[in-house]
């Protein structure tokens, strides 16, 4: 070899991962501390330690929720209604991961929530009616073949009277003019 190196001392390695009655002695003297631990017993690694002090209740098991059969009803309900995973999981006291997990577990959907208005009357009714009609409003593009004309319908963005006219039609509906007298 090139060179002169310090040799880096050897960890000593158990053959097995059995604990002696001293060791978790040791572990359940100084268990918060795990510096010491490890000085005291340089063979285990922390994560050993840690896996131990669980083993022997020194670190308390994770808390679990086990799903009440209020909770479930509670859940469908809610979803049933379009509330969001958020609301749900604030109702519940639980986080939102365990709320969507649990809604794939039970196979629960969201319902879908009515468009939200963007103070065009006729471009709300016209998106109102696909809903009513489970129709979304790409599907309501599409079938007027057009591209994205009341998917890209918001506030301040005007749709031509030529598409509210087509969609009236393709949605059952009559497009009608009434003057109110003076």
């Amino acid at each position: 070899m090139h060179g002169t190196f310090e040799p880096r001392p050897a960890r000593i390695v158990r053959a097995d991962n059995t604990w002696t009655f001293n060791e978790s002695e040791l572990l359940r003297e100084h268990w918060p501390n795990v510096a010491t631990l490890r000085k005291l017993l340089p063979h285990r690694t922390e994560r050993a330690l840690q896996h131990m002090a669980k083993r022997c209740g020194l670190i308390p098991p994770k808390e679990q929720n086990i799903w009440t059969g209020a909770q479930d009803k509670t859940l469908s309900r809610m979803a049933a209604a379009g509330a969001t995973r958020d609301e749900i999981a604030a109702e519940l006291g639980l986080t939102v991961l365990q709320v969507a997990n649990r809604m794939n577990y039970r196979r629960i959907n969201l319902a879908k929530r009515p468009p939200k208005s963007y103070g065009d009357p006729l471009v709300d009714e016209i998106r109102r009616r696909a809903f009513d009609l489970k129709m979304s409003v790409t599907d309501l593009d599409r079938s007027l073949g057009a591209r994205r004309i009341f998917t890209n319908a918001w506030k301040g963005r005007r749709v031509k009277a030529t598409h509210i006219h087509r969609a009236v039609k393709a949605l059952g509906g009559v497009l009608k003019i009434e003057w109110a007298d003076q």
